[in-house]
């Protein structure tokens, strides 16, 4: 039996919590899983785990194995990734998370010019109006918008885009257009189920949270966007996102208004590496360029290939 051997399999069960969640996260069957376990402790002639039938635990000894496991797993990684920097192009499955409010027509584009860019590289996208787990779920990097809650993840932060006021040029018609702030209480609002929007201040230092009413509440930015086309109330929404509505002549946004824009950051956010790995870096990379920019996803001019550093 190899040194390494049943090592792989005890840090999934650690992490799984279980036989059969690791099985499953390995592709293996959960007799094998528990044979090279069993395996690994009769050659180090110690019990690493407790095994009941409704539970699973960690003895001491298994714990204090399991961190220089993980250690040694870790260091085993960023000697890959080390190899993988070398060569012209990054390697492997990059798994990404994108939010579903506005990252599907926002990000897609761009993770597939990526993905073009680089054929080797396997991309795994997942789609969610949630942020997800990174480190429970295996994600080697997410998209985040405004501000960020403190954790122990690493962000970058890659740009920012601007969420604007736009409606139906019937319902500005019909209903007139706002020029402050306190005249949106007049307005059917559509808006998400916090019903709140946020705007620069004219002077840009701050940040001003007007609440908002309407009769139509979506968390999905497509829906939002086809009510606003509809003629049914006033959306906020980014300026990438409502672009091709403007010049097609179904949206008409509010301009010359010093209120009523907000700027919001992006991030990059990955677990956190002491030698980050290359596909996750010439992805920031391509991001930074592409959302610096600040282009509709529909420009051809984005899938120009920026130089990673």
């Amino acid at each position: 039996m190899g040194r390494w051997e049943g090592i792989e399999e005890y840090i999934c069960v650690v992490e799984a919590g279980s036989f059969t969640a690791a099985a499953d996260r390995l592709g293996v069957s959960k007799s094998y899983v528990s044979k090279q376990v069993s395996q690994l402790e009769d050659r180090l002639r110690v019990r690493l785990l407790q095994r009941t039938t409704r539970r699973l635990t960690l003895t001491e000894i298994g714990e204090v194995f399991y961190g220089h496991c993980k250690a040694m797993a870790e260091q085993f990684d960023q000697a890959e990734s080390t190899l993988s920097d070398l060569q012209l192009a990054p390697r492997g499955t990059l798994k990404l998370s994108i939010n579903s409010r506005y990252g599907v027509q926002y990000m897609a584009s761009v993770v597939a010019a990526f993905s073009r860019e680089y054929p080797d590289l396997s991309v795994e996208v997942h789609s969610s109006f949630k942020d997800v787990d990174l480190l429970e779920e295996g994600f080697d990097l997410t998209v985040r918008y405004g501000k960020l809650e403190d954790s122990s993840l690493i962000a970058r932060k890659l740009g920012s885009y601007s969420l604007c006021l736009c409606a139906a040029p019937g319902y500005w018609q019909s209903r007139g257009k706002p020029a402050c702030p306190e005249d949106l209480k007049q307005h059917n609002c559509l808006t998400t189920s916090d019903r709140f929007w946020l705007f620069n201040t004219p002077d840009g230092r701050d940040t001003l949270k007007v609440k908002v009413g309407g009769n139509w509440l979506s968390e999905d930015g497509a829906t939002l966007l086809a009510a606003a086309k509809a003629g049914i109330g006033v959306a906020q929404l980014p300026d990438f996102y409502v672009q091709e509505a403007v010049d097609r002549g179904e949206l008409v946004k509010l301009q010359h208004q010093d209120w009523s824009h907000y700027e919001r950051e992006t991030w990059a956010v990955y677990p956190h590496s002491r030698h980050l790995s290359a596909k996750v870096r010439y992805f920031i990379e391509f991001l930074t360029l592409y959302i610096g920019r600040n282009l509709s996803p529909h420009s051809e001019k984005f899938l120009e290939r920026p130089r990673a550093r």
